[in-house]
């Protein structure tokens, strides 16, 4: 212990040098100063870091969701050795719930490094609520977790408001913050006539293909769930409408403001550079860029305000109209501009010329309008335009979410909806195949946004079958359920990929994210932010820059508090720091997760026997 003083002592020590040489040298070796005072900043920070105490060691208990279990619901267990029998013990108390023995099943596994066999433990026969450990007799014991109708209200409200926290052109105050993040407003930084919408991730854009991606996740939330709750400490709560759609409404607004005269929309609101890691806040930055007008962003929107327009009817007629007038002026913009376009604004998500982006695009504005107008022209639109929906959809291909949209419309051809959900079921069925194989039962993928791709397999494909019938597609009911388990904790590292979760024990807590770091708050990061998650081949430009002013940035590579190296197991390919590539928030997989627990809730509660027409 006494070396590490010593090391301490000897950089502050060094750090004396250039300090002389910036106060009192010449230019040229003021300069030179400046620069040998970065390097031994990043030096000393380093050694400070590395003197951090380290994770602890992978699999060193049993990988459950440190979230819990509905009552009815399948309730399975990882452990990475071999066990007889095991029980399940309350919390408080210690008394014994259940006892369970031997797996119930052994699993071969290339993604957990060395631990190379898995086996599964089955609880499920324990329904009686309540707080409980799973402990078994090779010495290894699961985090705390709880059983219970009511076991996903508090990650739903977490995550569902950290669409409050990332509100752009708006302030972000007490009480609504119900903590030290908030901000004044910065509409006077958005260009003339826009508002609404949300920053995308960690950074402050505003991008067409994300916002419309979560827009379509909330609006179907409220469709398929019903949720009511109208007290989530929203600055709209208590107005009578449910909170999910005041929400929605926040980026539907957005919508609206970037609607060019000519009837098209724009593809972005954004911000094309930022200052140093530490510096940036929403009131901080130049004013916003406006995007360019294409048919990618108004095949988009057409679809959502359309989607919208049906959702707002009973409830809020004029809203309802105000948006399917802007669909139909979108729609006109379209026949007028048969090709497929996007624009060079802040090109993280162009695809000018992408014909099939462009086709999919179409039939989702297609399918929207069809749900909201039933008039057949959308029925030959769509039939035009439209693919089958694959197990992996592209990135920026809109066929699940059409297929979707066009199962809701009275007006859809039966035929076409019977092909639509088989190419669902069998996608389906894909994902059970592969939840089968994995050692914790999921079904994603893993590359940037990890996590968002679980979510989306299970919302895209496995949730429909249920929807139909809970009882007789339970086995795609608990594989939509296994990508939130897997979120929650039941992975390599038993760790939470969610912040601020009432009731988990070890869980994400310092996620990329520009504001967040300027702002320094303690806790660093508000409730609900999910990360990106493993990464099989995290981004070579996601590196430590330790003599980073005025905060050090702490990447996947580099980091002396949390080393990888090519030797981490797949399913640890994640950092709970400021790696951009694994641990970002995004707006898409933050509203495909409110969507699922909105889902995983509605059958926690008892779901009916039947739940769609």
């Amino acid at each position: 212990m006494r070396g590490r003083p010593r090391a301490l002592l000897l950089l502050l020590l060094a750090l004396a040098a250039p300090a002389l040489l910036l106060l009192a040298g010449p230019p040229r070796l003021r300069q030179a100063g400046r620069r040998a005072a970065a390097h031994l900043l990043g030096t000393a920070r380093l050694v400070a870091r590395g003197l951090l105490q380290k994770e602890g060691p992978p699999f060193s208990h049993l990988a459950a969701s440190q979230v819990g279990y509905a009552p009815g619901a399948r309730k399975h267990f990882t452990s990475p050795r071999p066990f007889a029998s095991f029980v399940v013990v309350e919390e408080t108390g210690g008394a014994v719930a259940f006892r369970g023995a031997w797996p119930v099943q052994q699993l071969q596994t290339d993604v957990l490094g060395p631990f190379t066999t898995v086996y599964t433990g089955d609880f499920s026969a324990l329904s009686a609520p309540g707080r409980y450990r799973v402990r078994a007799d090779n010495g290894l014991e699961t985090f705390p977790f709880s059983v219970g109708p009511d076991v996903f209200d508090g990650a739903l409200r977490a995550v569902q408001r950290w669409f409050y926290y990332q509100r752009a052109f708006s302030p972000v105050v007490a009480p609504y913050a119900e903590g030290p993040w908030t901000h004044p407003s910065d509409a006077d930084k958005a260009p003339p006539g826009v508002q609404g919408g949300w920053h995308d991730a960690g950074d402050f854009s505003l991008y067409s293909a994300s916002l419309n991606h979560a827009l379509f996740w909330l609006l179907l939330s409220y469709a398929d769930f019903s949720p009511a709750e109208d007290n989530l400490h929203l600055p709209e709560s208590g107005n009578g409408l449910p909170d999910v759609l005041d929400e929605a409404r926040w980026g539907l607004l957005w919508l609206l403001s970037v609607q060019d005269a000519s009837g098209g929309f724009r593809n972005t609101t954004c911000q094309e550079g930022y200052g140093p890691y530490g510096t940036n806040t929403p009131n901080s930055v130049p004013p916003y860029t406006p995007g360019d007008v294409g048919t990618l962003a108004t095949a988009r929107a057409v679809g959502n305000l359309a989607f919208a327009a049906s959702l707002f009817r009973p409830l809020d007629a004029a809203f309802a109209d105000r948006c399917l007038l802007a669909a139909r002026r979108g729609v006109d913009y379209l026949d007028a501009h048969p090709g497929t376009t996007d624009g060079p604004s802040c090109s993280s998500f162009r695809a000018d010329a992408d014909a099939p982006v462009g086709q999919r695009a179409r039939s989702f504005a297609a399918a929207g309008m069809l749900l909201a107008t039933g008039e057949a022209r959308f029925v030959r639109t769509f039939e035009e335009t439209a693919a089958p929906p694959s197990y992996d959809v592209p990135f920026l291909h809109l066929s699940g979410p059409a297929a979707l949209l066009y199962l809701r419309a009275p007006a859809g051809e039966a035929g076409r909806k019977q092909a639509l959900l088989a190419a669902l079921r069998a996608n389906a069925d894909t994902a059970l195949a592969e939840g089968a194989r994995h050692p914790f039962g999921w079904a994603g993928r893993y590359h940037w946004g990890s996590l968002g791709a679980g979510f989306l397999r299970a919302a895209l494909h496995s949730v429909p079958l249920c929807l139909q019938s809970p009882v007789a597609a339970s086995a795609h009911c608990e594989q939509a359920l296994a990508s939130l388990h897997y979120a929650f904790g039941r992975n390599l590292k038993q760790f939470c990929y969610v912040t601020g979760v009432p009731g988990t024990s070890q869980g994400m807590r310092w996620g990329f994210h520009q504001w967040l770091a300027a702002l320094r708050a303690t806790p660093r990061d508000f409730p609900g932010m999910v990360a990106g998650g493993p990464n099989q081949t995290p981004e070579a430009r996601d590196v430590s820059t330790p003599q980073g002013r005025p905060v050090p940035a702490w990447g996947y590579w580099g980091d002396p508090a949390l080393p990888r190296d090519s030797t981490t197991p797949v399913d640890g390919r994640y950092t709970d720091n400021d790696s951009w590539s694994t641990n970002e928030v995004s707006v898409e997989w933050e509203a495909e997760a409110v969507y699922l627990l909105h889902f995983a809730r509605w059958l926690a509660r008892g779901a009916p026997a039947a739940h769609r027409p």
